[in-house]
């Protein structure tokens, strides 16, 4: 095991860095929302800099989970070998702060006007719900109550389908199985909830550090989430949906995969934030429980917790320039360095700035080169893998970029003034009909003079990439180039400096 490492310190603060939360606020919010689902109570910030709000149907505590790119590794089921990762995206969604218990399940089952106890059982129907179990329900001569002293302890003996009735009582779901390792790992895909540090008894109920049966939850709050979301190591597996990216949803699916280990659990492995493993949706035993999740927009914008936009960046020359050639739209060139101020301002300012997003996404292409610069001792970017700097972006493609218009430089292709840029960051927009440049100077729409570069103008970039689409002519929006739509054709021209 590898101790935790500086760049997913970084990660794992970079909210509270933006938010300017710094811990639990001193007077919590006392704001009431009504929403499609019923009453949510805002809580404040949690420790870790992020939302919670009390669901009032059944008391839960939800954390949001904000809209952005997370780290998300590729299972392995060898731990001995590094899984490889990608960046994902994922819309903004209300996550259980801890695991449903047996009292919440209780209260759901007394509203059920079908129910039938029959023997230690609980059936809807013939559906069966949960079975007795010492540290979940006690069902006995037609009736059913909580074990005493579990009533904060994880619901057990619960079936799947259980699960699902539930969540889907409260309004919402359970997790897809990307969601829940973004809401257990964290922006950086840590590979324990935590960190990188193997499990103690201070961090998570497992075989080998824990009483061997299930504890109240959040009995660990040293293995929270970066999001601050408890018990997703230990104690009790998670019910999720086997959908490892949107790609993969399929709605008539059920919640097989079970995910984030339990007391069961002897081996590190099984509680890191890739593994995973299955449940029939009949099984009824006691290391499987569940906690919920709510995605549906409604209810996210009447918490006034929306997606938020994100900027669409290009690591790729060749890929951008396609694009932008096909749409007859600018490049905006973005050239930075890892130790440059004003590179951080313009990153943190105007690319999370709504109207450039807006703008950006839809009219232009977004190309960005990364280099360390006066951070090569100790960069923050890792070498290879998902960006840091740059959210859905690769390391490696960022350094490639900047190296292409930098360093690596083609002189009958990259104009000078782009390559030997004076002040950080290089911004440019670019013409990308390359096959039309009769000289390097024709890739240059706008130059950098007419560029501000102190991250308070997102505006005027956009003022000028509006004067670089006039000098490419009429071009197509990306809505309508992913529609299959024609392009209009490109109406620029060489025209000699003299």
């Amino acid at each position: 095991m590898r101790p935790i490492s500086r760049l997913a310190l970084l990660a794992a603060f970079m909210p509270l860095m933006f938010s300017g939360a710094h811990g639990q606020d001193a007077s919590p919010a006392t704001t009431v929302y009504e929403t499609p689902v019923g009453k949510f109570t805002d809580l404040g910030r949690n420790d870790r800099g992020y939302r919670e709000l009390r669901r009032e149907k059944d008391g839960a505590v939800m954390v949001v989970v904000p809209a952005g790119w997370f780290t998300k590794r590729v299972y392995i089921g060898d731990p001995a070998v590094e899984a490889d990762s990608f960046s994902l995206h994922t819309e903004a969604f209300l996550i259980d702060k801890y695991e449903v218990t047996n009292t919440q399940v209780s209260g759901y089952l007394d509203s059920l006007k079908s129910l039938v106890v029959k023997d230690d059982r609980l059936l809807d129907g013939k559906t069966p719900l949960a079975r007795s179990h010492d540290w979940g329900l006690k069902i006995a001569e037609g009736k059913f109550s909580v074990q005493q002293g579990f009533e904060k302890h994880p619901s057990v003996g619960a079936t799947g389908e259980l699960a699902l009735r539930y969540a889907r009582w409260i309004g919402g779901d359970l997790p897809y199985g990307y969601e829940w390792e973004k809401a257990a790992a964290g922006p950086s895909g840590l590979l324990f909830p935590w960190g990188d540090a193997p499990a103690d008894s201070t961090r998570a109920n497992s075989f080998l550090h824990g009483p061997r049966h299930t504890m109240p939850v959040g009995s660990y709050p040293a293995g929270a989430s970066p999001y601050g979301v408890h018990d997703m190591a230990g104690n009790v597996y998670d019910r999720c949906y086997w959908f490892e990216t949107p790609e993969d949803i399929k709605p008539d699916a059920v919640p097989r995969m079970i995910r984030g280990g339990s007391w069961v659990s002897p081996h590190w492995a099984n509680l890191r934030c890739i593994d995973r493993c299955a449940q029939p949706m009949d099984a009824a035993e006691g290391s499987v429980g569940f906690r919920c999740l709510i995605r549906d927009p409604a209810v996210l914008k009447a918490v006034g917790e929306g997606s938020r936009p994100v900027l669409r960046i290009h690591d790729d020359v060749d890929t951008a320039f396609k694009e932008a050639a096909a749409r007859n739209v600018p490049i905006f060139l973005f050239l930075s360095y890892e130790t440059c101020g004003q590179c951080d301002r313009t990153r943190a300012q105007v690319f999370t700035d709504k109207r450039f997003i807006e703008y950006m996404n839809e009219h232009a292409v977004v190309l960005a080169g990364q280099d360390p610069g006066d951070g090569h001792s100790d960069p923050v970017e890792p070498a290879e893998g998902p960006s840091v700097l740059y959210p859905g972006c690769r390391a490696e493609k960022l350094q490639a970029t900047f190296d292409y218009f930098c360093r690596a430089v083609n002189v009958k292709v990259v104009p000078k003034r782009i390559s030997e840029f004076r002040i950080s960051p290089g911004q440019f927009a670019l013409n990308p009909h390359l096959e039309l440049h009769e000289e390097p100077d024709d890739m240059i729409l706008i130059a950098e003079e007419h560029l501000r570069k102190s991250g308070d103008d997102p505006m005027g970039i956009i003022e000028q990439l509006k004067n670089a689409q006039a000098l490419l002519g009429e071009g197509q929006s990306r809505d309508d180039f992913l529609a299959g739509k024609p392009a209009p054709k490109t109406t620029w021209q060489h025209v000699d400096a003299e």
